[in-house]
């Protein structure tokens, strides 16, 4: 009887330990983690070692990032950044993009004035830098939120 008691105080032991939280807490981070997986000009956000993609972040579409990175507030920050930069500088470097187009046609018409295509290359080329730099400030700022959004996750 005695041994049987034994037994069963050490199963029990066994089964309350703490060893069991400390793994479901690392396999929370590992199911939880996000990060950002880029192909062939789409943005994928992928939560955990699953990979399952959460968001999918195109040339002209965007996703509430906010959303996804919601329990931290610093992450909602770099996310709204993200969003207030990202389409804007899309359409805004795809206008350049055009206006560039627009610019090699104009220069291939002879009898046009040498300022038509001059000033459209000029524009082009300011659009497609300014829609560039707002890209870039898009895509750190998606990194950043990513970051806090992993650094906060308990």
């Amino acid at each position: 009887m005695s041994r049987l008691l034994l037994a069963l105080c050490t199963g029990t032991c066994i089964l309350i330990t703490g060893p069991t939280l400390l793994t479901a807490q690392e396999r929370s981070y590992e199911e939880n983690a996000l990060r950002i997986d880029e192909h062939g000009g789409t943005i994928s956000i992928v939560r955990g070692v699953s990979e399952t993609v959460v968001a999918k972040i195109g040339v002209f579409r965007a996703v509430d990032v906010a959303a996804v990175v919601s329990p931290s507030p610093k992450a909602i920050a770099e996310a709204t950044v993200f969003q207030r930069n990202y389409r804007p500088g899309t359409w805004i470097t795809s206008l350049g993009i055009a206006t560039l187009g627009a610019a090699v046609g104009a220069s291939r018409i002879s009898g046009l004035n040498r300022a038509i295509p001059t000033s459209l290359t000029i524009a082009s080329v300011s659009l497609i830098t300014y829609g560039g730099f707002r890209l870039e400030t898009a895509h750190r700022a998606l990194a950043r939120a990513i970051w806090w959004y992993n650094r906060d996750l308990k």
